[in-house]
Formats: C-alpha cells, sequence, structure tokens
C-alpha cells in the first residue's frame, strides 16, 4: 500500500468515527439491559475554560510531560546523591577531623590529584615517577623513606632505590653503596669546611668531584625478613654529572647467564655484563647517561673516568614510582635557595619528579622564639618558592616536627618551642600552595613521644628526639595510609564520573538534607512530661 493510500485510510476511520459520535444519542441505545454509549465530539476535543487553567494551575503541571520527565529525573538524581553523599561524607570527615590528615591549600580534598593523574600514567607510559623525600637526621638509613617507597611501588610499580649520591657516608637499610677511587664529597648542608667553592649541588644538595678514576656498587642488601623487595630490580639508571670537563662511564651489571642451554650441562651462572652509555646533551648544565637494560639486576657498578662533577646516580624499575632518601643531618631545609637553580630545574626534569617532600622542624625547635618568628617564616616561604621555581609541575609536601622532649624540671616534657615552630611551618606551607603533614598531632600531640620511648620494642629512641627503625616505619605507614585515603577518593570520584561541578552539586544536597532535618527536629515540639507522669499514663492504659 502507497502512503497515499494509508493516508486515505486513516482519513476514512477518523471521518466514519467522527459521523458515529454526531449521530449517536447523546443518552445511548439500550438493548436488553444494558445501554451503549459512544463519546460526543464536545468530551474528545472540549476546551479549558483559560479562567479554570488559571485558578487550578496543578491541573496544567500533571498533564505536563516534560515537567512529568523532569520530576523523574530529579527523583533519580536525589537517588544518585544520596547514596554518594555518605560516601562523599566519611572521606571528606577523615580530610577535616582525622588525626593523621594532610592540611592543604584551601581545604581542598582533591589538592592531591594531579600527583596521582602522574602516577596512573606511568605505568601506561612505562616512565618512572620520582617523590623527592628531603629531611633531617630522622631520615637517616633510609629510615620512613623505605617504607613510604615499598608501599607506593606496591601499589603503583616500581623498583630500585631511587636517586644516590656516589659518595653515601651513612649506610642505608635498602641498599648497599660503595666506592672507591678519586672522588671528593661536598655539602651544601654540612660543616663550613665540607662546603663546595661553588653553588652548583644538583638535586641531592651535594656533589662528589671526580679527578681521575672510581668505582661505584650499588646493590640490594639483603634482609632475612627481605623487608623491602622493591627496592632490587634495578633497570633504568642514570648518572647525572657537570656539562663542564670530561667524563667517560661504564656500566657493569649482574645478570643470570645460560651456559650450554638445554643440553644435561646446562649451567647458570651471575656475571657482570657491560652495558653502552649514551649521553643526553640538550641540558645546558647537566649531562646525562642513561641504561634501559634489557631485564633487571639488583647488582651494578659504575665506572667513571674524567674530570667532572657527579650530582647522583639514580637507580630505578622500567616504571611506577621512585622515592629518593636525602637526609640533611642538622638541617633546617633552608638550603634550597642557595643551589644553582638552573642545574636544580634541569635534574628534576630529567628525573620526572612529581612530588616534593620537605620533612623539616626539629633543628628550629630549641631556638625558634616570637622575637625571630617573622624571619623564620619569610626564610621557609624562600625554600618552597625556590622549589616551586624550579619544578613548577611538582606538588610540594611538608612534614612538620615530631614529638620531641627533655627533662624539664625534674620531668621529660615537649619543647616549650615545639607548638609555636609547627604552627609556623603549617601557616607558611599553606600560604606557599604547600600541603602539610603534622607529625606531632599523628604521634598524638603532647607527651606523646614519651610513651612512643617506653613500647616494646621502643618506637624511639633514649634522646627523645629520633625515632627507632621501627618507630621510622611506623611513621612511614601512617603517611602512606593518609595519602591512601586521598587516593581512594580520587579513584570513588573517577569510577562514578564525579567532576567539580557535580562534587558541588552532590554537597549541596547533603548540606539540605542537614538543614531539613534541623528544622525538623527544631520544630518538633519538646516533651516536658516527667519520667513519674509518662509511667502513671502507661499504668493508667494498661
Amino acid at each position: 500500500m502507497t502512503p497515499f493510500k494509508t493516508f486515505l485510510s486513516i482519513l476514512s476511520l477518523f471521518i466514519v468515527l467522527g459521523l458515529m459520535a454526531w449521530l449517536y444519542p447523546a443518552s445511548g441505545i439500550t438493548i436488553a439491559d444494558t445501554t451503549f454509549r459512544f463519546p460526543a465530539l464536545t468530551d474528545i476535543f472540549e476546551k479549558q475554560d483559560p479562567s479554570e487553567k488559571k485558578d487550578h494551575p496543578e491541573a496544567a503541571v500533571e498533564n505536563d510531560p516534560q515537567k512529568a520527565i523532569e520530576e523523574m529525573m530529579a527523583a533519580t538524581q536525589a537517588k544518585e546523591f544520596a547514596e554518594f553523599s555518605d560516601s562523599l561524607k566519611f572521606y571528606e570527615d577523615f580530610f577535616k577531623n582525622g588525626r593523621t590528615r594532610f592540611d592543604v591549600p584551601g581545604d581542598d580534598p582533591t589538592w592531591f590529584d594531579r600527583f596521582f593523574l602522574h602516577l596512573e600514567l606511568a605505568k601506561i607510559d612505562s616512565n618512572v615517577v620520582h617523590i623527592m623525600h628531603y629531611g633531617d637526621s630522622q631520615l637517616e638509613e633510609d629510615r620512613i623513606s623505605a617504607t613510604i617507597r615499598e608501599a607506593l611501588q606496591t601499589e603503583f610499580g616500581g623498583g630500585g632505590p631511587g636517586m644516590l649520591p656516589a659518595v653515601l657516608n651513612i649506610p642505608s637499610q635498602s641498599t648497599s653503596v660503595w666506592n672507591n677511587g678519586d672522588l671528593t664529597r661536598f655539602l651544601l648542608f654540612g660543616p663550613e669546611e665540607d662546603r663546595a667553592n661553588h653553588n652548583r649541588y644538583g638535586p641531592l644538595a651535594q656533589v662528589s668531584k671526580l679527578e681521575g678514576s672510581a668505582v661505584i656498587g650499588i646493590k640490594k642488601r639483603e634482609n632475612k625478613k627481605d623487608d623491602f623487595p622493591h627496592v632490587g630490580g634495578y633497570s633504568n639508571i642514570k648518572v647525572l654529572a657537570s656539562k663542564r670537563g670530561s667524563l667517560k662511564v661504564r656500566l657493569a651489571y649482574e645478570t643470570t647467564v645460560i651456559e650450554n642451554e638445554g643440553t644435561d650441562k646446562e649451567k647458570r651462572k651471575k656475571k657482570f655484563v657491560d652495558a653502552p652509555a649514551p649521553t643526553d646533551d640538550k641540558y645546558e648544565k647537566l649531562r646525562v647517561f642513561s641504561w634501559k637494560l634489557p631485564d633487571t639486576t639488583s647488582n651494578a657498578k659504575i665506572y667513571l673516568g674524567g674530570n667532572a662533577e657527579i650530582y647522583a646516580i639514580s637507580v630505578d624499575g622500567p616504571y611506577g614510582v621512585a622515592v629518593d632518601n636525602v637526609a640533611m643531618r642538622g638541617s633546617s631545609g633552608t638550603i634550597f635557595h642557595r643551589m644553582d637553580q638552573q642545574l636544580l630545574a634541569e635534574s628534576y626534569k630529567v628525573m620526572n619528579a612529581r612530588l616534593i617532600i620537605m620533612e623539616y622542624g626539629g633543628n628550629l625547635v630549641p631556638s625558634l622564639n616570637k622575637n625571630n618568628v617573622d624571619y623564620t617564616k619569610k626564610l621557609i616561604a624562600r625554600q618552597i618558592q625556590a622549589i616551586q621555581k624550579a619544578n613548577p609541575d611538582a606538588d610540594i609536601v611538608f612534614i612538620g616536627p615530631a614529638d620531641m622532649a627533655k627533662q624539664i624540671d625534674g620531668k621529660i616534657k615537649s619543647y616549650p618551642g615545639l607548638a609555636l615552630t609547627i604552627a609556623t611551618l603549617r601557616e607558611v606551607a599553606l600560604e606557599n600552595g604547600a600541603a602539610y603533614w603534622d607529625m606531632y598531632r599523628v604521634m598524638g600531640g603532647e607527651g606523646s613521644m614519651r610513651s612512643w620511648v617506653k613500647q616494646s620494642p621502643p618506637l624511639a629512641g633514649a634522646d627523645y628526639i629520633h625515632f627507632s627503625r621501627r618507630g621510622a616505619a611506623y611513621m612511614g605507614e601512617l603517611f602512606c595510609n593518609a595519602l591512601r585515603m586521598h587516593y581512594d577518593y580520587f579513584k570513588f570520584r573517577d569510577k562514578h564520573k564525579i567532576d567539580d561541578a557535580k562534587l558541588k552539586d552532590i554537597r549541596g544536597y547533603a548540606d539540605s538534607l542537614d538543614k531539613a532535618k534541623e528544622a525538623a527536629v527544631a520544630a518538633k515540639p519538646a516533651d516536658t512530661s516527667s519520667i513519674e507522669e509518662k509511667v502513671e499514663s502507661t499504668a493508667e492504659g494498661k
């Protein structure tokens, strides 16, 4: 049937029905006891009185399909918001009140999002994201850093100890580093006699000058408990050196070699093999020698020859996270503005440093007072700003001092200047766009160091200042747990496609519910009857 014939058929049907409605008696036709009626045309095409529509607008709303759709969507959104608001409240309650929480600029719980995006992209891009962990003597022996490294490498992948100096005077609990040859070490944070006659210190705030030849060995430290299984597995190795001078570099690494493979005499043995060293000369002040090994190793040797400055040796896995432990005994972290800023910027860039942790304050506590607090604020702010200028793509977390105690009036008490130091550092960090993590609060506040020392085994030393290895590991775990809360929050929003606008709407919905509950409670009349009256009325009812 053609479209025209179909149209004629439908039109004919309407005409017949119209005639039936016009000719059919209004009272209907009665057959036996049954009356048959047909709707009149006035019933079908009845017009609403405009005045009636004005007097009863709800009638129009009930018949408005657009309004019905909007109401259904609002009900669906309310249900969705109700489900999300409880989960979001759980996270945001921790961000606001949790003892181990981070204080973040603007109280923005999404502050870590940029950093988490870099971590997630690392595996996709086969890249390594570096976290620079600067601090004072609390970090020596790779304490705290090793626990953070292990937790993040388990979560996001990675291997190796990160960046190491060519000369490591204080042993690491996770990695054995040794050197032999013509290397002289200079420290920016050490005594005056240990300083170089220039400011080219590199990312580790130290430099080793090569004049001749040297060999550096790096090996995972064997541990019966194997507390740090990811600290081995090197496959990305870099040497950061000066552009000036002459330098030859060779890497030898341990690998398993199969001899007479597939025969009865097949043997497996470890052997050192040489790897070529491509040089990256695209930087103005930095020369980078790098290796991407075909397999992983936990034992490597680097042979150096020539005249040059060695700033760092990076030992990483194929992708994921690297955490660089940079312990500065006696330092308050007030040295970054004195470093060669271009060299520092190039170093951060080549190492893809995306998070900078500054853990200082303990060495400020004994001397900080109301007379020098303004000077201290400016000095700390200058350090944060120097790092931000060198690496605007990185986020900065400032970790304040832990509880510290000494004998006062015959009793072990927290240092009097501790509260002022913490308040000062928190204020400076937040004002300069850095997050703040309060170890003092995390430990339990005033007097908590005494309980940490008294734990069995002890979590802190008898000096009531430094953590034991166990205590440092525990503090690292607490830090990672707090960071993981932000990561879970990040993943929750990503899973449910909650952007900033939707997050604002959900918060508004939750606030409206809270206000409604408050209003309902306020409107409910108070029951002023006494307990005795309630008992009597109950008894009478029985």
